[in-house]
């Protein structure tokens, strides 16, 4: 009797648990799909504050009810935010070429389509955290700056600080969750003591409080050519994509430059970045800050950036590939190359690149036609304009 009492019971837990999961599998998807729709709601709420505090109306020379009309296309049409449309200096292009604009990977309809094949939530960790991005490029022999080390705020860290920058000169202090060049510190000697630069003052290293976890890392010394543009180190951002016959497309690339001698060259930490043509390596001719302004040349240096070589781009793209192939499970990776004298030299791995940052200098990048078709069999696109090319130009 207990027997079959136990057994009834452990059925009638077998059921529950089994539609518990089924539940809370349910749940889980309708929660996934419902994000994108949550988010677009937000962003609509969003649009006053995108069209009166985001367009520089210094620099826009189209007028308040058009660029109204325009915000509302791209929201509606587009399905697209139009936190860029400054950026893009859209009032200059001609409508029709507006849907070759991917947009955003931050965007909710570009997000919730990257997120179930090509970014999967699960493996950003190994290249947003920069540690566990730092030691996979070790183990996959990727060039990279010298590791030397990793701190926690709970470290007695002062003292080995003190005694890497004896060694090595100068030393990068790199939280493992940092972004946009933020919670970035240069430590080096001045007058013989050891001091710590946060890009906006410089203390000594007694006075420095370590905030987050942070890796530690041989500060490089850039290609002599590269140096005499910005003194910053300056990096390439390549974006590339893992093709369904597992090649390697180039989506597109910018080159960045810090100004006023400062250290980093993130333009959201007052940088400014230009497009470089894919196929010879070479700098376009306008550079942007992060208020859409355009700069034919360097404001510190003067030099002029249209026509630039980049030195060993030709190294600079098969080492992008490379990272690419490396890690085969993550479909579009941002990688930010640096070039010392001898070669280019990784400094971070982006797992969501800014793609409307890079359409922003090196332009529309759906404009390509194995861009587009990889876009499309990865079920990507997310407006009718840009599905209709794909018919007309019986692309598939």
């Amino acid at each position: 009797m207990k027997k079959n009492k136990k057994f009834i019971n452990d059925k009638y837990n077998d059921v529950v648990d089994k539609y518990f999961s089924i539940s809370k599998e349910y749940l889980s998807r309708f929660y996934a799909s419902s994000i994108p729709y949550f988010r677009r709601v937000l962003r609509f709420i969003a649009l006053p504050y995108a069209y009166f505090i985001l367009v520089n109306w210094k620099e826009c020379t189209s007028s308040p009810f058009q660029v109204f009309k325009d915000f509302i296309y791209i929201f509606f049409i587009l399905k697209d935010f139009p936190d860029y449309y400054i950026q893009f200096r859209w009032w200059e292009i001609d409508r029709s070429e507006w849907k070759f604009y991917y947009g955003s990977f931050y965007n909710p309809y570009q997000r919730g389509r990257l997120r179930k094949e090509i970014q999967k939530k699960e493996y950003e960790i190994l290249f947003e955290d920069k540690y566990i991005s730092s030691q996979l490029c070790i183990a996959a022999d990727i060039a990279q700056p010298e590791f030397l080390g990793y701190i926690e705020p709970k470290d007695h860290y002062h003292q080995l600080l003190d005694k890497l920058v004896e060694k090595h000169q100068r030393v990068i202090i790199k939280s493992t969750r940092g972004r946009g060049g933020k919670d970035i510190y240069l430590a080096y000697k001045q007058n013989g003591e050891t001091v710590i630069n946060d890009r906006f003052q410089i203390k000594s290293l007694d006075h420095f409080i370590l905030e987050y976890p942070s890796i530690l890392q041989k500060y490089i010394t850039q290609h002599k050519l590269v140096n005499n543009i910005s003194v910053s180190v300056n990096t390439i951002r390549t974006e590339t994509l893992l093709t369904h016959d597992n090649n390697v497309l180039i989506l597109g690339s910018f080159m960045r430059f810090g100004l006023n001698n400062t250290f980093v060259d993130n333009q959201s930490s007052g940088g400014l970045s230009v497009g470089v043509n894919i196929e010879t390596g070479k700098l376009k001719k306008y550079a942007l800050d992060g208020r859409g302004k355009q700069y034919t040349a360097h404001p510190d240096s003067g030099f002029v950036f249209e026509n630039f070589q980049i030195p060993f781009w030709e190294e600079i793209v098969n080492l992008s590939k490379r990272v690419q192939t490396s890690f085969p499970y993550y479909k579009i990776l941002g990688p930010d190359i640096a070039i010392t004298d001898t070669g280019p030299i990784i400094i971070e791995i982006n797992a969501i690149p800014d793609h409307a940052g890079l359409e922003m200098d090196y332009g529309p990048t759906l404009k390509n036609d194995q861009v587009l078709i990889e876009f499309h069999k990865y079920n990507l696109l997310i407006n009718k304009p840009i599905k209709r090319v794909i018919m007309e130009k019986e692309l598939v």
